[in-house]
């Protein structure tokens, strides 16, 4: 089966690829989906199609990756004008708006404007790099792409509906342990 959910985000360390050799690992039934490293969500989107739970928690300990995540799921349309502002700046001005953006702090941002810095670092960075340095900065250099794919708005549009029902955390992946029952995956 192959995974039609298109990800909004590159993230090293993907399971994109491995999914085929996961499956027999898999449980054949259970009764809720857990994923404490959600990433790009390759598996979680590999998952809820397959199996279709009926109740999913997705989480990670980044914090800007769950803010993105959150942002697609409640803002989405508002997030595409966003990514769109990114995309025309960075085709006129590339590196130099790049390195603006990678320099602003984005804990001086509203969530919607920090999700959008986010994707747009992220899909225009080194290979889809996530790296702060000591001082919790984002420092990974601009890719060299011609004409980077910021974002595809029907694929937002369509995993903002799968997230409607999808529970979002912001925690280490112990504590989404303390979540699971017995029956989950």
């Amino acid at each position: 089966m192959r995974n039609e959910i298109p990800k909004f985000v590159k993230w090293a360390g993907g399971k994109g690829q491995l999914l085929d050799q996961f499956e027999p690992l898999f449980p054949k039934k259970f009764n809720r989906y857990l994923e404490p490293f959600v990433g790009s969500g390759a598996v979680f989107y590999y998952v809820i199609q397959k199996f279709k739970p009926k109740e999913i928690i997705i989480s990670d300990i980044n914090e800007e990756l769950i803010n993105a995540y959150e942002i697609v799921k409640t803002d989405v349309e508002r997030l595409i004008v966003e990514l769109k502002q990114h995309k025309e700046y960075h085709m006129v001005e590339g590196k130099k708006y790049y390195l603006t953006i990678r320099a602003t702090n984005p804990n001086d941002l509203p969530a919607l404007e920090r999700a959008a810095r986010f994707i747009y670092l992220n899909k225009t960075c080194f290979n889809g790099l996530y790296r702060v340095n000591s001082k919790g900065k984002f420092n990974v250099p601009i890719g060299s792409y011609k004409n980077p794919s910021i974002f595809q708005e029907n694929d937002l549009v369509e995993l903002s509906k799968i997230l409607k029902k999808v529970k979002i955390l912001k925690m280490n992946f112990e504590k989404v342990l303390d979540y699971a029952k017995a029956g989950d995956f």
